[in-house]
This record gives structure tokens, C-alpha cells and sequence, in this order.
């Protein structure tokens, strides 16, 4: 039954920074009427839980001389991909729109700050955000209502519209009140990934693992690439996760000690145990005992989910010994280094933890972490063969006497033999942000039927679509998932508003 009906030139399925960069953008270039549905209570998407956008040759770079040449890292991305699985065209508008967004976002009063992402990154594209997603997300959504959108929560489009031409005619939605039946010449798509969608994860991501957190917005179910494929849209690019890790789970305050040492504020500085889960200075085993990685590489976030994702059912163990612990205490926290002035981190890199063992010991019987006076203890508790474990050891200590990993060439500053008593180990998984890739799109952010033929009226932007990321987040582009959300929903915008001028 339907409750109503409405009619709109554009309507947009899904909030976000897609959602409402492509509803701004429409707005701005002269639709008259845009409508956006959200599923959920409010149109922050992902992008409401980001800190950073990634930009080249925007106004901020180019005020501090910073020299981020678009050339470059569409190089930069087209090498980590190695041309494949990835449309350069889409890529290259992405990057080429950018920089000019950053600027758009500045109009907006939004303030930015580069910060590396992994040490000595150059250059930096890495636009942190002032007040973060939050502050982003705000910004976006005033400029929508101040232009005349009109944003339905709460308001899910469950299905697409199509005229006897194949040209998009509207869209059935779902309220509280029923159905809604809105008449729109175009459509823009903008639900995000499927990243809560456990049957769509099992069937496309085959690095899936069911101890995976998924640390996403919940209505990210897959919902525009349904209604996509249901009207005729091909898919690209599915299967690709964006996983992070080792981390503890859930990835939460459940585990957080209060330190002695006075934070920024005067107050003691609290901790989370997935921090020491992944210092470069420990070392990383999976369920059999076995080292699979060098713990310090790259000291990016993204950089190791891959390699976690290999072990068996994505699970890992990060080990230390009381002298490690100490000198942690001591000397405090390398990788939050790699996050440069990221001031959503709880704690500076080189910042002492005094009260860190003893805090330690206070988590013992919390489920993630035991503290044993042998490695057989350590091996028991993980379920691996004491022998195995005890191999490992044996050859990482060598390693470390040596000053050098024969086995993963780790850099020797972190090679720190366990030899002292009690042992550690933190049990680790992987942490989901989302999984990506999706509708089948050009350059111009236009829908794709089988035949590589636009479906008039229809566009999709953000993780809905594919083939703009490879399997693998390419931290070089930091920042780019949002990125990507944001200019791919403003060109979509664009071009729609083009398509309109047709009628």
C-alpha cells in the first residue's frame, strides 16, 4: 500500500559523504528539487566516522608548498593496482576532482591540517579534518538544506524505476507511514558497501573471516547494489575488504588502563590494549605458533590486514616479554608516530606509560590477554604445539642477538629478544571497516548495464560502486576512501544535473 507520492528531478539513496556531495552538488548547478533517502536516523554514512580526506594540488597543499602533483599519484595509484581490476578513467577523475574539492569543503568553513600517515610519507595528501567526520558531515548537510534538499530519514529506497525506454522513472521507498512512491528522472546511488552484510561478505570476499569486528555504520548492507543489479546493472570490483589488524575484540574500551603519566589535558592518559597489540618491538604469531610477518612494517594502519587475513580464521597472537614491557613503559608507544599530530589517537608515540605493567596485570582474566612464567603456558593457552612456539622464539631470539631477521628482514631498531619473565600474548583479529566495490560505473560516475551501456538516469557513487580500488587500501592515496566518496558523489551530482537539461 502506498502512503504517498512525491516527485523530485534527482533523488539520491543514501546519506553519507557520497549522498550529500552529489545532493550539493546537484543543488548547486541548478536542480530544483533533489530529494535524499536514508536508511538509517541520520545521513552521516562512513564518512561521519572519518578524520581525513585525501587531496591533490588543493588550496592547502599549495599554500604550504607542498608539491602533490595529480600526474603523480594517479601514477602512484595505478602502480599499487598494477592496471588491473581498477577503470583508470574513474581513477583519474577522482584524483583530478580533488584537490578543487578540498577547496569547496574550505567555502564550506571546514578547516584542514596535513599529517603523515606512515613515516616520512611523501607527499602529503593527507587533509585531517578539523573537528573530523562529524564537523565534515555537518557541513555537508547544511549546505544541502540551504540549497533546498530535502533529507528523509529513516527512509530506505527499496526499489528502481525504469520507463518503457529504460530510462529511470522514480523510486519506491519505505517510511514508518508505508510506502512512498517518488517520480525522478535520475537517480543517484549512494548506500555504501556491504560491510554488515554477512551473506554478501561469505559469497565475494574470500579474506572474509567470521572473527572478523565490523567497525562500520550498521546500514551498510549492500541495499543500492541490490536494487542496482535487480533493474539490469552489472557489478565490478566485488570482494575487495577493507581490513585492518591485529586488534583486540571488539575493538572498544573494554580493555583500557589508565596510565600515571599526565596526557595533554593534565589527566592520566588512558590506553587501549590493542595498542600494544601492534607495536612494531613485539612479536606475531598465528594459531599455530608460527611468525607470518615483520611486525614493523610500513607502521601504517591498513598495512597488515592482508597478511592476517592468511593465517587461520584470522586470528593472531602479539607476544612480549616483561623486558619489553618495560621498555615500553618507558620509552612509550612507537606507531601512533605514524599517524602524525592524529589527534583521534588516545595517546602521542614516544609519550611514557608509567603504571603500564601494573595495569597489564589488572587484564589478565579479561579473555585477550594471559601473563605466564614459561612459553609452554603461553602455548597452552593459544592451543598451539608448545615445540612450534618454542622454535619461533628460539629463532627470533637469535634474530635479535644477530641484529638481523634472516626470516622477515625486520629493521633491527624492533628487534628486542623475549627472555624474561612472565611472558605475554594478546589474542588479535581483524577489524572490517567496509567491503567495496559494487555497481558498474564510467568516469562520469554513470550505472553500467551487461553491455558496458550507461542505464539513462542512473549514477552510483562511493564504496557502491567498483572498480576504483584494488583488494588492497592504497595507503599512499591516504585518505582516499572518503576521497573518493566525496568527489565520485559530486561528479555524479554534476553529470546528473547534465542529464536532466535533456528534458
Amino acid at each position: 500500500m502506498t502512503a504517498k507520492n512525491l516527485e523530485a528531478d534527482l533523488v539520491v539513496i543514501g546519506g553519507g559523504g557520497a549522498g550529500l556531495a552529489a545532493a550539493s552538488a546537484a543543488a548547486e548547478n541548478g536542480c530544483k528539487s533533489v530529494i535524499v533517502l536514508e536508511k538509517a536516523g541520520s545521513a552521516t554514512g562512513s564518512t561521519g566516522m572519518a578524520h581525513d580526506v585525501f587531496g591533490a594540488e588543493s588550496p592547502v597543499q599549495k599554500r604550504l608548498g607542498i608539491d602533490a602533483s595529480k600526474d603523480e599519484l594517479f601514477k602512484a595509484a595505478m602502480e599499487w593496482a598494477h592496471w588491473t581490476k581498477i577503470n583508470p578513467r574513474i581513477v583519474r577523475a577522482f584524483i583530478d576532482k580533488s584537490g578543487e574539492t578540498i577547496g569547496w569543503l574550505e567555502n564550506m568553513g571546514l578547516s584542514f591540517e596535513m599529517i603523515q600517515y606512515y613515516p616520512n610519507q611523501v607527499p602529503l595528501v593527507r587533509h585531517s579534518v578539523k573537528g573530523h567526520g562529524h564537523a565534515l558531515m555537518k557541513a555537508l548537510r547544511e549546505n544541502c538544506l540551504k540549497r533546498g534538499v530535502q533529507i528523509l530519514t529513516r527512509t530506505p529506497g527499496k526499489k528502481l524505476l525504469r520507463d518503457k525506454d529504460g530510462k529511470i522513472s522514480g523510486v519506491i521507498a519505505e517510511s514508518g507511514e508505508g510506502e512512498i512512491a517518488i517520480a525522478a528522472k535520475s537517480v543517484i546511488i549512494t548506500t555504501g558497501g556491504y560491510g554488515n552484510n554477512k551473506e554478501m561478505l561469505k559469497k565475494y570476499c574470500s579474506n572474509y573471516h567470521d572473527t572478523m569486528t565490523y567497525d562500520g555504520p550498521p546500514s551498510n548492507t549492500g541495499d543500492g547494489i541490490i536494487m542496482a543489479t535487480e533493474i539490469g546493472a552489472a557489478t565490478a570490483g566485488m570482494g575487495a575488504c577493507n581490513i585492518h589488524g591485529p586488534f583486540l575484540k571488539p575493538r572498544s574500551d573494554s580493555h583500557t588502563m589508565k596510565m600515571d603519566a599526565p596526557g595533554p589535558d593534565g589527566s592520566p592518559i588512558r590506553i587501549t590494549l590493542w595498542f600494544l597489540a601492534w607495536e612494531p618491538e613485539t612479536l606475531w604469531v598465528n594459531k599455530r605458533g608460527e611468525r607470518f610477518i615483520d611486525e614493523g612494517y610500513n607502521l601504517a594502519f591498513f598495512a597488515f590486514g592482508n597478511a592476517v587475513a592468511l593465517q587461520p580464521d584470522g586470528i593472531t597472537y602479539t607476544l612480549f616479554d616483561t623486558g619489553i614491557l618495560r621498555t615500553i613503559e618507558k620509552q612509550g608507544l612507537i606507531r601512533p608516530g605514524a599517524a602524525s599530530r592524529a589527534n583521534w589517537l588516545p595517546v602521542s608515540a614516544a609519550t611514557p606509560l608509567p603504571g603500564l605493567e601494573r595495569e597489564m596485570k589488572k587484564q589478565a582474566d579479561k579473555g585477550d590477554l594471559i601473563i605466564a612464567d614459561s612459553w609452554d603456558g603461553i602455548a597452552a593457552w593459544m592451543g598451539a604445539d608448545a615445540a612450534v612456539l618454542k622454535a619461533t622464539i628460539d629463532e627470533y631470539n637469535a634474530s635479535c642477538d644477530d641484529r638481523h631477521d634472516s626470516l622477515f628482514a625486520k629493521d633491527r631498531r624492533y628487534l628486542l629478544p623475549m627472555r624474561t619473565p612472565p611472558f605475554y600474548a594478546v589474542k588479535a583479529h581483524l577489524g572490517l571497516c567496509d567491503a567495496y566495490g559494487g555497481i558498474k560505473i564510467n568516469e562520469h560516475m554513470e550505472a553500467l548495464d551487461a553491455n558496458d551501456n550507461p542505464i539513462p538516469g542512473l549514477y552510483a557513487a562511493g564504496s557502491t560502486a567498483g572498480c576504483w580500488e584494488t583488494e588492497s587500501y592504497c595507503y599512499r592515496l591516504t585518505g582516499h576512501l572518503v576521497g573518493f566518496a566525496l568527489n565520485s558523489g559530486r561528479i555524479a551530482g554534476e553529470k546528473a544535473v547534465r542529464y536532466l537539461a535533456k528534458f
